[in-house]
């Protein structure tokens, strides 16, 4: 059920919150511009809510709070309301820009030290992530929000994070996934680590690291070649031993350019 402005949502600690506007949505839910005690948030409003051990994650996250700076937190849980539930994070700032904005070169940053801080920002935060006992689970680039003029990161959609060992449900994207995952392993730290390496690859080569000739070849990415490009047959665009997959010329010009600096 979606939200109208003026509508109130009452929350777990009693507060009420009121809707002011549609900040955009996904395929998860709607996420609204609201007021609380004065302050201005967001509200990620489920559409099709997810189940009861779902919400007691969040609730155990919620009381547990963030392991770090770095993430954009659930700070309050709603009550289960109008066939839904939902909860409360602070604003993301206007001057921090999808990490797709950088891949696409919408964004740069000012400076090769910004991006460097970057990088130690996102592997910092999973390190601290880690270290409470959580696993991400849904990594990928929508994931993060950079201020380009010195790299400074803000890790949103944190409403997936579970326990290390337990499974949220909900599925990733197979491009970020660890190919045991892929599959239909169960995701832990350790494959948040292989999809970290994966947005670090993105971060510094502007390229996925398996999308080379074989990808370009495609016809059409169908879940099939989904499961054999990240998954079963998953090679690297660099790899010494097999050159099937290297970078093409005129379609991946950003690593071929970049790759040599990195030797």
């Amino acid at each position: 059920m979606e939200l109208k402005k003026g509508q109130r949502v009452n929350l777990t600690i009693g507060s009420q919150a009121t809707i002011i506007k549609e900040l955009g949505r996904g395929g998860q839910g709607i996420v609204y511009l609201v007021e609380l005690g004065g302050q201005q948030m967001a509200l990620k409003w489920y559409i099709t809510p997810p189940d009861d051990k779902f919400y007691k994650n969040l609730e155990r996250n919620i009381t547990s709070g963030a392991p770090s700076d770095a993430f954009i937190w659930p700070e309050y849980l709603t009550k289960k309301e109008n066939g839904s539930y939902g909860y409360i994070m602070k604003l993301r700032p206007s001057n921090y820009f999808e990490f797709g904005n950088y891949l696409l070169a919408r964004k740069n940053f000012k400076s090769f030290n910004a991006m460097m801080a970057a990088a130690m920002k996102i592997c910092n935060g999973f390190m601290m992530l880690h270290r409470f006992g959580y696993s991400y689970q849904d990594l990928n680039d929508g994931n993060f929000f950079i201020r380009p003029t010195d790299g400074d990161v803000l890790i949103c959609d944190n409403d997936n994070v579970m326990a290390q060992g337990e499974k949220s449900g909900i599925m990733g994207k197979a491009r970020y996934m660890a190919p045991e995952v892929v599959a239909g392993g169960i995701p832990d730290k350790y494959s948040d680590r292989f999809s970290l390496s994966v947005i670090l690859f993105m971060l510094f080569f502007a390229n996925h690291p398996f999308e080379g000739a074989k990808v370009v070849a495609c016809p059409c990415m169908t879940e099939k070649f989904e499961r054999e490009f990240y998954g079963s047959k998953a090679l690297f665009i660099y790899n010494p031993n097999e050159k099937s997959n290297l970078p093409v010329r005129g379609v991946h010009q950003n690593v071929i350019k970049r790759w040599p600096c990195y030797l």
